[in-house]
């Protein structure tokens, strides 16, 4: 039997909580989310890999997915130092925990300023076909002035990433506030 439907089954049965504060509820709440928890052995490792993964896709970034998720992990010892997955879930994903936006969000924007901040050679804050050799801008581009700057980056990243945004909304609510929108 998976562990995945294994995790259901103890929540049918009663045994465990829907989305409790420990690994089965870990696993849940990113089934729940969207994200596959055991494409890699790791349900967190599993997870931070897909945000990566769609990050460098998305924006077009000449950058490792593994160095990001290295270079996320190192800078927010707290997620290394989780006791349980689902305590590392929240202190990656939940907005409470800077007050304004979640680390993984923090982290993210943060790359895309510096990309874009890399490559302005002209220092306008935007990123022209000529600066951007890299990356594709007319996707980019939303309102077509043949140039981008940090925010339609962002934008566009976060646009339609659905497992990203569950996750999110899933902690901006207190966990026995949650109803569950996603079943």
């Amino acid at each position: 039997m998976e562990i995945t439907s294994y995790a259901s089954e103890l929540v049918e049965q009663s045994l465990v909580p829907k989305y409790s504060r420990d690994y089965v509820g870990g696993v849940q709440l990113l089934e729940k989310s969207g994200f596959s928890p055991f494409k890699e052995k790791e349900p967190l490792n599993s997870a931070l890999n897909q945000v990566f993964d769609k990050f460098v896709k998305k924006t077009g970034f000449n950058l490792n997915a593994e160095e990001l998720k290295s270079e996320f992990l190192n800078k927010n010892p707290d997620v290394k130092r989780a006791l349980n997955l689902y305590n590392a879930l929240e202190t990656t994903f939940s907005p409470k925990q800077t007050g304004k936006n979640a680390k993984i969000v923090e982290f993210l924007n943060s790359k895309i300023e510096e990309y874009v901040s890399t490559y302005d050679k002209n220092s306008d804050g935007y990123l022209t076909k000529e600066e951007a050799k890299d990356i594709e801008l007319s996707t980019l581009d939303t309102n077509k002035d043949q140039k981008v700057n940090a925010e339609e980056i962002k934008s566009d990243f976060y646009n339609n990433f659905k497992e990203l945004e569950n996750i999110i909304n899933y902690f901006k609510n207190s966990p026995g506030s949650f109803v569950d929108i996603y079943a």
